[in-house]
C-alpha cells in the first residue's frame, strides 16, 4: 500500500450511526489524511413523474432539491464534525443508478489511497441481492478498500491475513507479499498485533487413522507448511507466536480464530480470475464477509 493521505469515505444516510465515520477519523489522526465524504442516492423522481396528471412540474422540480439539499446538510454536519476534530474533509453527492459503478468512477477519478465503505450483515433471503455492491467493490475498485462492519474495535485489538505459501501460481504469491506488506503497514499506523493465518489440510484420512504412523505423518505435514509460512514472513518481522496453523476448511477455521484474539480487521486479496474461479473464490469470499466478526481490508496484487 501507498501512504495514506486521502480517503474515500462512503457514507450510509440510511442508519442512524454509521461506524464508518468513526474509522475513517481514526485513521486521518494516526496518518495526517484528508478525508473525501461521499454519498450516493439515486433520486426516483425521474423526467417520468412530469405524466401524473394534475401535479404541476415544478413540484417536482422543488422536490428534487430538497432531496439534493437533505443529503448536503448531512455531509455539511460530517464536515464540521471532521473540522471539530482538527481533520481536512471534503463532501460529494451524486444521484447515481448504482452504486457501485458510482464509487469505482468516484475512486478513478480523485484515486484515493484508501476507500472507506460500511459493509451490513444479511439474511439468507436478502444476501445475493444486498452483497452485490460489495462483491463489484471487492472486484473492481482500483484503491485499497476497507469494509466497516457496524461494531466498534477492540482495545488492543489484531490485524490478521491469511496466507498461502504453497500455491503454484505466482500471482498468488505475490498477492501473499502484498497481503503481508499492507497489514505491517496498517499494523504500525493504527497500532494492531499483526497475526499470520494459515489453513491447509493433511494428505491422510482420519477415519481410519493408522495409530502412531498416522499421527507421526499428520506433524510432518504440519511442520512443512510452518516451515513454508515462517519463510514467507521472514522479512516482515513476525514472530513465530503470531502464526496460526489450522488443519481443515478456511472459513469456519478463520473466523474461530478472528474471534478468539480480538481482530478488528482481516487482510484479504482479490485476484483476476476466470469465470469458474470467480464461481468458487466469490463463495468463499461471500462467507468470510459475512461472517468475518471484524473489518475487511480487501488488497490487490
Amino acid at each position: 500500500m501507498k501512504a495514506i493521505k486521502n480517503i474515500l469515505v462512503v457514507i450510509d444516510p440510511t442508519v442512524e450511526r454509521d461506524f464508518v465515520m468513526d474509522r475513517a477519523k481514526l485513521i486521518a489522526r494516526a496518518t495526517g489524511a484528508s478525508l473525501n465524504l461521499y454519498i450516493n442516492n439515486e433520486n426516483t423522481l425521474t423526467e417520468h413523474s412530469f405524466v401524473y396528471e394534475g401535479v404541476d412540474s415544478d413540484f417536482f422540480e422543488n422536490q428534487r432539491k430538497l432531496f439534493a439539499q437533505h443529503y448536503g446538510k448531512i455531509l455539511e454536519n460530517l464536515i464540521e464534525e471532521c473540522g471539530n476534530d482538527g481533520i481536512s474533509a471534503s463532501s460529494k453527492f451524486t444521484e447515481a443508478h448504482h452504486l457501485a459503478e458510482a464509487i469505482i468512477a468516484e475512486t478513478d477519478k480523485i484515486k484515493p489511497d484508501l476507500v472507506l465503505k460500511s459493509t451490513h450483515h444479511h439474511n439468507a433471503a436478502q444476501r445475493t441481492l444486498v452483497s452485490n455492491t460489495d462483491w463489484r467493490l471487492i472486484r473492481k475498485c482500483r484503491a485499497p478498500l476497507l469494509l466497516v462492519k457496524s461494531r466498534p474495535w477492540h482495545t488492543r485489538g489484531a490485524i490478521v491475513t491469511a496466507v498461502d505459501p504453497l500455491h503454484a501460481k505466482a500471482e498468488q504469491s505475490r498477492l501473499d507479499h502484498v497481503l503481508l506488506s499492507g497489514m505491517k503497514q496498517i499494523a504500525e499506523i493504527l497500532d494492531l498485533k499483526p497475526q499470520v493465518f494459515h489453513s491447509y489440510f493433511p494428505f491422510v484420512s482420519t477415519l481410519f487413522p493408522m495409530g502412531g504412523e498416522s499421527q507421526e505423518h499428520l506433524d510432518r505435514i504440519r511442520d512443512f507448511h510452518f516451515t513454508k509460512v515462517e519463510a514467507l514472513v521472514s522479512k516482515y518481522e513476525i514472530s513465530n507466536s503470531d502464526i496460526r496453523l489450522s488443519e481443515g476448511e478456511l472459513v469456519p477455521s478463520l473466523i474461530k480464530f478472528l474471534n478468539e484474539i480480538n481482530a478488528n480487521v482481516l487482510v484479504i486479496g482479490a485476484l483476476s480470475r476466470n469465470v469458474l474461479e470467480r464461481a468458487i473464490i466469490g463463495n468463499t469470499a461471500e462467507k468470510i464477509l459475512e461472517d468475518c466478526p471484524c473489518d475487511v481490508l480487501v488488497l490487490k496484487s
